[in-house]
């Protein structure tokens, strides 16, 4: 009977910290997959981001014609301020990370600090790109 519950428990014990390690590999992969999508769309011009909101009226509230027209300009002026807020939204968290990153490297050894720091700097890079306005240079607010 004891034998039974120590094999069950250690059978329940591998289980769990599968399900941890795997979560955490997940929470790690779509934390950044989803921050660069979100991030991607910050490239979005303004044309691009009503073509598809006046897709999604027409598609989810059957919108006439003349309905799109008549709402084509607040749909723009949405657009724009939309684009507006999620470049500022990038640079903020740009900002938030390297300021992290920066307090986080200290504590760490000398050799997983360039470790730590490479990887940082690369995925700041990374998502510097992802900011770009449409004229090519890139928002450097927020940025160290």
């Amino acid at each position: 009977m004891i034998l039974t519950r120590k094999i069950v428990g250690e059978f329940a014990a591998v289980f769990l910290i599968g399900v941890v390690v795997g979560g955490l590999i997940i929470w790690d992969v779509a934390s950044d997959t989803e921050l660069t999508k979100f991030m991607a769309k910050t490239n979005d011009s303004d044309s691009v981001m009503v073509t598809r909101i006046n897709a999604k009226y027409v598609k989810e509230y059957h919108l006439t014609p003349e309905e799109i027209d008549r709402i084509q300009p607040l749909v723009k002026e949405m657009a724009q301020k939309m684009s507006h807020i999620r470049k500022q939204f990038g640079s903020d968290i740009i900002s938030a990370y390297g300021e992290y990153h920066d307090k986080i490297a200290t504590q760490l050894t000398p050799e997983h600090r360039d470790a730590y720091l490479k990887a940082s700097t690369e995925r700041k890079k990374q998502l510097g790109e992802l900011l770009k306005t449409d004229s090519g240079t890139s928002s450097d607010q927020g940025q160290k």
